[in-house]
């Protein structure tokens, strides 16, 4: 076999490898995201098994304690935009089948905007406003979640996933919260409905 031969050989076996492992790349990442269930079991306070955010594995820095009764998920947007990519909307998709669940269909949700600390204070909380909006919107829109079910609300750079890392690409998130997690046992114990008590939406944000 002549070299020429060989390095053509060679050069295609590189590229498929190249062209399988970018395949692998997204849904390796993907699996790193919550399951349906997990979510459904994060909001849900008759729920016993401890959430664990695996995207949060290999991760060497000290994470913020989570929310009770709250998920991250990595809903991502272009650089400096509000506008969902399709990845983020497949992302929301599996949200909303965990809003759409009989165990917390009735729940309301804050969905809470993140931003790293790249940028300024109240730039970053302006654009994690908007980005805690659209998200809002799409499950309103697309997905048929009750408008009166969810409240935007962006917190910019000021409650950090990693604080000692605050530039990390994990510290861009959105975190679906039940802001009733600790008084909705009671409700359903006795009301039996499963649902809890729909705080007063927030004033609007500056970034709108």
């Amino acid at each position: 076999m002549s070299a020429h031969r060989i390095n053509l050989t060679a050069s295609v076996t590189w590229l498929l490898l190249c062209g399988f492992a970018l395949t692998l790349g997204p849904a390796t990442a993907s699996a790193e995201e919550p399951t349906v269930d997990e979510m459904v079991c994060a909001l849900n306070p008759k729920c016993a098994v401890p959430f664990v955010d695996r995207r949060l594995r290999g991760i060497t820095t000290a994470a913020s304690e989570r929310t009770p009764g709250s998920f991250d998920r990595t809903v991502n947007f272009p650089f400096d935009s509000a506008e969902l990519t399709p990845e983020a909307r497949n992302e929301l998709d599996q949200v909303a089948k965990a809003l759409k669940h009989p165990d917390t269909r009735n729940f309301t949700i804050l969905i809470n905007g993140h931003t790293d600390a790249v940028g300024t204070e109240v730039y970053n909380q302006r654009l994690s406003q908007r980005r805690a909006e659209a998200a809002r919107d799409y499950l309103i829109t697309e997905q048929g979640i009750e408008p009166n079910r969810l409240i935007a609300k962006g917190y910019g750079k000021s409650q950090l996933l990693l604080p000692s890392d605050p530039t990390n690409a994990l510290n861009r998130r959105v975190q679906f919260q039940n802001p009733n997690y600790s008084t909705t046992s009671v409700s359903t114990t006795t009301s039996g409905s499963g649902g809890n008590p729909i705080p007063r939406p927030p004033g609007e944000g500056d970034g709108l």
